[in-house]
């Protein structure tokens, strides 16, 4: 895992939250709402990881060089952080925090939204596991069987090795590698079909299917989209009421959408994204019509509602999935990955862990299917992905994790 960390820096429960904020310390402008949710003997923990944020490397000999949650995000201009914490299969505790030096943020709480980015995915592949195992889909089908006026274009697969749901949602399908910038606010937002196809005005080329499926693992933000395309044909509905109903309600993930454009009445709810340089972007968001990839909003407490259904599907007590169904997705590992999922076994340990990076967001999550302790965080800041590896070095430190461990 440290190896993989490396490479990243390189490229249900319902709490109340009080609208007073609460300064960290007296130097810093960064402020936490208190309190989204915490047990009361979580504070000492809680406090331990704000104020001793550590970097990837230690040096043997050396005392540790600690920062806190509220230097880093004044040092990277990060406007706000949502952040949860998972002991033992439950949320601990779980904040927002805010940056003083950025003003249309401070009205952000505990029901804020974030863009969760690529965390769309594993819901997204979540959601197709509990249709497939209701038997209203087959993962295993000729996708192209699903689709009605569409036609994938002709390429490396064959009617013996298709493209199918379960080769798109772990990677394999051999579609087109690659991720979605987004649409600016003002733009007209393309379908689904304009975007397989690359017609004018989407800012991506037609997908096809470059390598012969199961081949290769390659990212495809194009696939999902294939898969989001069939999933509202085989159904009759919008996307995003089909993971309403099949895994973001379930979840209790009262907070969560996958609705795009997200309307008007929500706008007051979204931490706004921002540039490396502080700059919020035009609109405070992109739109993302590639819902299934990127298109989902959530928060971290959210979030860890769905990792914990995860954890406790693997334990087998999960009211929504059936503990065969993680077990079944866990024997697909693959070059570490399972479904999107980063996996990562230390002894009798076995954790999955899920990035994401839209424009102006960072977001990640991670969880031991073995503890049941994990994190989420989302970020509003394309500065995000160095605090998050921070957050996740340090809660393994100050939780006893078997995964995520300072190189030394």
């Amino acid at each position: 895992m440290n190896k993989l960390i490396v490479l990243l820096l390189l490229f249900g429960f319902t709490g109340s939250c009080s609208k007073q904020p609460k300064v960290l310390n007296d130097s810093s402008t960064v402020k936490v709402k208190t309190h989204c949710f915490g047990a009361e003997e979580s504070v000492e923990s809680k406090a331990q990881l704000e104020n001793e944020i550590r970097g990837q490397v230690k040096f043997l000999g050396e005392s540790e060089n600690f920062n806190s949650i509220a230097s880093e995000m004044s040092a990277y201009k990060i406007p706000a952080l949502s952040l949860t914490v998972i002991h033992q299969g439950e949320i601990e505790w779980a904040e927002i925090y805010t940056n003083a030096d950025f003003p249309q943020e401070q009205d952000l709480d505990c029901s804020s939204i974030f863009q969760a980015a690529s965390l769309s995915k594993p819901v997204t592949f979540l959601a197709a596991l509990r249709m497939h195992a209701a038997g209203e889909i087959d993962l295993d089908e000729n996708i192209q069987n699903y689709l009605e006026d569409y036609v994938i274009p002709e390429g490396k697969q064959t009617p013996e090795n298709p493209v199918t749901f379960r080769n798109i949602f772990a990677h394999t399908s051999g579609i087109t590698p690659g991720g979605y910038q987004g649409y600016a606010k003002d733009l007209p937002i393309p379908s689904d079909l304009d975007i397989l196809k690359g017609n004018a005005g989407t800012n991506t080329t037609a997908i096809e299917v470059v390598n012969p499926p199961n081949e290769i693992l390659a990212y495809s933000g194009g696939a999902y989209t294939l898969a989001e395309l069939a999933l509202q044909y085989i159904y009759k509905d919008d996307f995003s009421n089909l993971m309403q109903k099949w895994i973001l309600d379930p979840a209790g993930m009262k907070h969560s959408e996958f609705t795009q454009p997200l309307p008007d009445s929500k706008s007051d709810q979204v931490a706004k994204g921002h540039t490396q340089s502080g700059e919020m972007l035009d609109g405070g968001w992109r739109n993302h019509p590639e819902q299934a990839a990127a298109g989902l909003w959530s928060n971290s407490m959210d979030m860890a509602k769905f990792l914990i259904e995860i954890y406790k599907t693997y334990q087998g007590k999960s009211s929504i999935f059936s503990q065969s169904n993680i077990e079944s997705m866990l024997s697909d590992e693959r070059d570490g990955q399972v479904y999107g999922f980063l996996l990562n076994r230390t002894g009798d340990d076995i954790a999955i862990t899920h990035y994401g990076g839209n424009a102006g967001y960072r977001t990640g999550m991670t969880m031991s299917l073995t503890s049941g302790n994990g994190l989420v965080y989302l970020i509003n800041s394309d500065n995000g992905g160095a605090l998050g590896n921070e957050l996740l070095l340090s809660a393994s430190a100050v939780y006893d994790w078997q995964h995520f461990k300072q190189t030394q």
